[in-house]
């Protein structure tokens, strides 16, 4: 039963779940214009609030001109944990805390706060230092406009930008540019499901990894896939097949929440290669110890 207080209101362009504790407001907003219509949230929920739910829209903004899958959130099961929110690739879902009494309002991840969820990887990393004067050939392949030219120096919208690699592969100075994806995967298309004239997981592809064939089917660029799943959401004909095989963080956390959203985000491959890790580094440690 939701908490007394908790209201949720939708609109074309916004998703919001607003729950009051005395003179505390949690309101957690979800734009589906940076949504790209990936898994993450979903799988990620610890509570399984987030479903995917098909949309059919004409609005003139929207880049996929029709139907798309966006986040359906059961207010009555939403913890305001905030996991969805360092979750998700794009910034689209945001979690506020709000003080009537005091007057103030903060962005927060309360299940950061208190420990066990280890911080992810910084992305992309940008030296402006080693940018040759007037160079703008990261800016002009970002699929996500995340690099701009100001004065004549690069300038990086870290909310923007996805780690996909397009500018490191264009940058002409080694360690300018250090992409570091969140997951290590693999992507695979059977071009034989794919029906004449679909192109679904193209518009639906952030990082631009997908092209159309001329008569049928897709061709993927692996190297620019950073394993969102949004391509996988998108396809209604079971022709994609997504592995994200590793997710690297600063350690490798302790929560039972973690350990819950890392199993439904990874392979069952993966799974079995970390306890493998695990309990190979678990022996190397009981071997130095020992000191045999």
């Amino acid at each position: 039963m939701a908490v007394k207080g908790t209201r949720k209101r939708e609109s074309d362009r916004f998703i919001t779940v607003s729950r009051t504790l005395w003179v505390d407001r949690f309101v957690l907003t979800i734009d589906i214009d940076k949504c790209i219509g990936c898994e993450l949230c979903r799988k990620a929920c610890p509570k399984e609030a987030i479903a995917l739910m098909k949309r059919t829209t004409n609005r003139a903004e929207d880049k996929f001109h029709g139907r798309r899958s966006i986040p359906l959130v059961d207010e009555e099961k939403c913890s305001m944990c905030g996991l969805c929110t360092a979750f998700c690739p794009t910034n689209a879902v945001s979690l506020v805390k709000k003080n009537s009494l005091l007057g103030t309002e903060e962005e927060i991840v309360p299940i950061l706060d208190v420990g066990g969820i280890p911080h992810f990887s910084k992305g992309m990393v940008l030296n402006t230092s080693l940018c040759p004067p007037g160079c703008s050939e990261c800016a002009e392949v970002c699929p996500r406009e995340a690099l701009t030219v100001e004065g004549g120096f690069v300038k990086l919208d870290r909310a923007r930008c996805l780690s996909c690699s397009h500018c490191e592969d264009a940058c002409p100075v080694s360690g300018a540019i250090t992409v570091t994806p969140l997951f290590d995967g693999e992507i695979e298309v059977d071009t034989d499901k794919c029906p004449v004239g679909c192109d679904q997981c193209v518009k639906a592809c952030p990082t631009k990894c997908y092209k159309s064939m001329s008569n049928r089917g897709v061709t993927v660029d692996p190297r620019y896939c950073i394993c969102c799943g949004a391509c996988f959401v998108a396809c209604f004909y079971g022709a994609i097949d997504l592995t994200r095989m590793k997710l690297r963080s600063s350690n490798d956390g302790y929560s039972a929440v973690w350990s819950r959203a890392v199993d439904l985000l990874l392979s069952e491959n993966a799974r079995f290669l970390r306890q493998s890790e695990g309990g190979l580094s678990r022996v190397t440690d009981m071997l130095k110890k020992s000191r045999l």
